[in-house]
């Protein structure tokens, strides 16, 4: 049976999928997002959209609003010269952070924005719900005893620009607050967490800025650029408010790098321009533009020409360190506590399937609420998907940065992953 009360921990796109489809099902629904600002800030980076997302935004979505571009074709080129060593056919839906995380809110607490001036009303047999923004989360518990022994869970929290302190209880706890979750860490869940050896630098280019041979050149496809030792992948995204036409929209890109752990040139580039180190991300604006500026120096000869214009036309750029976090543990407080999306377990970004899981997740939970499958089956499922998208994000990363001995025992280890889990070992 769906809950009646939930709470969700992390008011992002994987608590806003889990939250749409519990507040169409009738749950009364409370968010509460550590971030205080109304918007959240995206960089406009790109996500993919795989067939979880677009069948719960089919089922729930009232706004009308496309949420990406369909892509028909991936193409990769090669070194300086060669542009399409390589063209196939693979229709998939390239997203912008920021469009999809406002058309969650629209429908789900109904957030005006630019990407949903007019956002839908409540339908009939939706449940309550309230987005609680700048909440950061400081405990949670569980009272078996409470709500006539059919027992809550509790959740401590500080509103993080007054210090006021509060508790919030429902029957059911989703936690969905990223890969550095908070929730993991007070449950003291063992975790596995690694740096992966490189970095992504990232960036968007309006439509409007580029030559139109260059627009042709990446129009309706996933392009990937492999260099030596580095690789791009570049896509057109909508933007933020929602523009999905031609001329309008932004093509995103991101650069594969390697950068040793505690090298000097990694204490460079994650040092902002007010002299901050910064752990996992330095934002967009903050990147020093001396770095910027030496590391286009050093690479832009080495770029096929479209994507040199496009990545000396990048207007400002983010940078972000790639890793893994992972833990085999989901459901806690006899289940009534579950980790989901990428606080379970967080991938490296090179398939953006991220948001796929948290939908993946969501779907996962509606079986287990209408009592299709079991919570143990459930969790025996997401760690499924997970092994198996870690191996194939590492993949997917080491044949772009043409380490091919490391990508055949990976393909290995794929494929033993597999076998275990059809033959019941895991």
């Amino acid at each position: 049976m769906v809950p009646e009360s939930v709470i969700i921990i992390g008011g992002s796109v994987a608590g806003l999928l889990q939250g749409l489809q519990l507040k169409r099902q009738g749950s009364n629904v409370i968010v509460l997002e550590q971030d205080p600002s109304k918007d959240r800030h995206s960089h406009e980076s790109g996500v993919s959209i795989g067939p979880s997302v677009v069948a719960l935004l089919d089922k729930y979505d009232a706004t009308g609003r496309p949420a990406a571009i369909p892509t028909e074709y991936l193409s990769a080129a090669w070194r300086r010269n060669h542009l399409r060593v390589a063209n196939t056919r693979w229709r998939h839906h390239m997203s912008n952070w920021g469009c999809l995380y406002l058309i969650l809110r629209a429908n789900f607490d109904g957030l005006a924005s630019a990407a949903v001036p007019h956002p839908p009303g409540p339908k009939r047999g939706d449940g309550d719900v309230d987005y609680r923004p700048g909440k950061q989360v400081t405990g949670v518990r569980y009272d078996q005893t409470a709500n006539g022994g059919k027992g809550l869970v509790e959740v401590d929290y500080v509103d993080v620009t007054t210090g006021a302190t509060e508790t919030a209880r429902a029957g059911m706890v989703l936690a969905a607050d990223g890969v550095h979750s908070t929730v993991r860490r007070l449950l003291q869940v063992p975790t596995r967490k690694e740096y992966a050896g490189y970095i992504g630098w990232r960036g968007t280019v309006p439509e409007k800025l580029l030559s139109a041979s260059t627009v042709e050149y990446f129009e309706n496809r996933l392009n990937f650029t492999l260099l030596r030792g580095t690789y791009f992948i570049s896509y057109f995204i909508p933007t933020e408010q929602g523009h999905v036409e031609p001329g309008k929209r932004l093509l995103n890109w991101v650069w594969y790098y390697f950068l040793p752990e505690g090298s000097p040139e990694m204490a460079r580039i994650f040092t902002d321009i007010h002299g901050k180190v910064h752990p996992n991300t330095v934002p967009q604006g903050l990147v020093d533009p001396e770095v910027w500026r030496a590391q286009l120096a050093a690479h832009l000869p080495k770029m096929t020409a479209p994507l040199a214009e496009v990545v000396s036309l990048t207007p400002r750029v983010f940078v972000t360190k790639v890793g893994e976090a992972q833990c085999s543990t989901a459901s806690f407080f006899e289940d009534r506590l579950v980790l989901v999306g990428d606080a379970f377990t967080g991938f490296r970004s090179h398939l953006g399937k991220a948001s796929e899981q948290a939908a993946q997740h969501a779907l996962q939970m509606d079986r287990v609420w209408r009592g299709e499958i079991t919570q143990r089956e459930r969790d025996r499922e997401a760690r499924f998907y997970a092994e198996r998208l870690i191996l194939l994000n590492r993949l997917i990363g080491f044949m772009g940065l043409g380490l091919w001995w490391t990508v055949l025992k990976t393909g290995v280890a794929y494929l033993w992953v597999v076998l275990g889990y059809k033959l019941g070992f895991a």
